[in-house]
């Protein structure tokens, strides 16, 4: 063995070195891969293709009924369904609770107040509005167009003025927001 070692000329070495590194590596690659898929095959518990045999009397599980086991999964399923309706209900109850009004007698009491003084202001208006056009028919037989409107400016200087500042308002907007352009 020696003596054809000899013979190797000394420039071969470093490329037998590279060869041998360049075996060990594949010989690791292979011994992984080759432990990985028996670990796989055990965890899977699956059979290699060589090492199946044919076996006539072979069966599958899901042909054997297991009465114990199904009747304990469906009293679980039974189980679980009433706890889901359970707590849906209590989940209903809590938000037929959350959706019901907080407030206090005094707030109830207040609110009702105000219900009936809008409901008060409300007919007033419808009333004085009937009353103002019966008065505004007369005025405008009277006066040149003009003159109508100064004599409603003179007559209702602040609902003339709020009108004045809701339009105006709602032209600012209209124009800051640039609601003309597209897009």
């Amino acid at each position: 063995m020696n003596e054809a070692l000899s013979q190797i000329p000394p420039e071969a070495w470093p490329l037998i070195d590279l060869m041998f590194n360049i075996t060990m590596v594949m010989v690791a690659a292979w011994l992984a891969i080759t432990v990985f898929v028996w670990w796989r095959r055990s965890a899977s518990n699956l059979t290699p293709v060589n090492a199946a045999s044919k076996n006539q009397a072979a069966q599958p599980d899901f042909l054997n009924v297991d009465h114990k086991a199904r009747g304990e999964a469906l009293a679980k399923g039974d189980a679980f369904g009433k706890a889901l309706e359970k707590r849906e209900r209590a989940e209903a109850a809590a938000a037929a609770r959350a959706g019901r009004s907080t407030r206090s007698a005094a707030q109830r009491i207040a609110g009702l107040l105000s219900f009936f003084m809008s409901l008060f202001t409300l007919s007033t208006m419808v009333f004085g509005a009937i009353w103002q056009i019966s008065r505004m028919g007369q005025m405008m037989r009277e006066y040149s167009t003009l003159e109508r409107l100064f004599a409603v400016v003179q007559n209702h200087p602040i609902s003339f003025t709020v009108a004045i500042l809701v339009i105006g308002f709602h032209v600012f907007r209209f124009i800051s927001d640039r609601q003309w352009k597209e897009g």
